[in-house]
């Protein structure tokens, strides 16, 4: 501190300020750059979600060159690769995550019972046969009203 500002700053608390007073200064000094320091955290923290919810919505590859197959387990969109996506498989459990397939892209056959084989469409997508080129693709099943 230079000796301009320490004089002032003498000056401030010398000025027939009473100890009370001064107290009351620096309590709410500390309280506004804790305030203060509040509120930038929060705008971290939004921030990093606003960026998280954004990398789920990629596609292809992630930062970290993942470029996961069909039915391997994920985090994220961006993990998976082309036309898949990181979200519940048809045959999977509310809480499991995996690279499933999205409108159009390529999926297992049904075996002799009817069940659908890996690679499996997300959840609100089923399997269809196309007989023109004789692919199986994943197509989105319609709400029903």
């Amino acid at each position: 501190m230079d000796t301009t500002r320490f004089d002032a700053v003498t000056r401030l608390f010398g000025s027939g300020m009473t100890r009370r007073e001064a107290l009351r200064g620096l309590i709410a000094g500390a309280a506004v750059a804790s305030a203060s320091g509040l509120v930038l955290h929060a705008e971290d923290a939004s921030a990093r979600r606003r960026r998280k919810k954004k990398n789920r919505k990629g596609n292809n590859q992630d930062g970290d060159g993942q470029n996961l197959p069909p039915g391997a387990r994920c985090q994220r969109d961006s993990q998976c690769r082309n036309d898949y996506i990181c979200d519940v498989p048809v045959n999977g459990s509310n809480s499991d995550e995996y690279c499933c397939g999205a409108q159009g892209a390529g999926c297992g056959a049904e075996n002799e019972d009817g069940d659908d084989t890996a690679p499996y469409c997300c959840v609100g997508h089923e399997c269809v046969y196309h007989p023109g080129n004789g692919s199986w693709t994943c197509e989105a099943v319609p709400d029903e009203l």
